[in-house]
């Protein structure tokens, strides 16, 4: 065969396999986006029981694959995304659920990191200002007289081990 004929036998397949192309991209840029799974999201929303820094949806305990189990099944018998959570926290209270809500015990957990934020930028402001006051961060002579005294007694010690056979 010569290569003409092949060049030839070849240009509809590239015809084609762009053609095929285009319509992949097309149909993908104007496709809605896939929905979120209902259970994966509530699994990421609950504390696991036995692992408990995890999610259900990340923990492989045996716990876990039978809490996921249990929010697929709410889902499938109809209930919704707060049904599900408020079946859980009637078992295992309010610490079950990641993002726990605000109210009784659980204010503390979204009030002390604020509290906290807070505290450092008083105490970040508080030496700022302190060094508004004395910017060279001059030495009081009493500073001073100890920082002579461990130089004098450093460099005395290093002559030592110089003189040392």
């Amino acid at each position: 065969m010569s290569a003409e004929r092949r060049a030839g036998a070849s240009r509809p397949v590239a015809v084609a396999i762009l053609v095929l192309l285009a319509v992949t991209v097309a149909v993908l840029a104007t496709s809605a986006p896939p929905q979120p799974d209902r259970a994966q999201q509530l699994a990421e929303s609950l504390r696991c029981p036995v692992c408990q820094s995890v999610s259900v949806a990340d923990s492989p305990s045996e716990t876990a694959v039978a809490m996921r189990q249990t929010v697929a099944d709410q889902i499938a018998a109809g209930r919704t995304d707060a049904e599900v959570l408020d079946y859980f926290r009637a078992r295992y209270g309010d610490w079950v659920v990641l993002d726990p809500p605000l109210r009784g015990v659980t204010i503390a957990l979204w009030v002390v990191p604020g509290a906290a934020a807070l505290l450092g930028g008083g105490v970040v402001l508080a030496m700022a200002r302190r060094r508004e006051h004395d910017p060279d961060g001059e030495l009081s002579e009493q500073d001073r007289a100890r920082v002579g005294a461990a130089v004098e007694a450093a460099r005395a010690a290093a002559v030592d081990r110089d003189d040392a056979p």
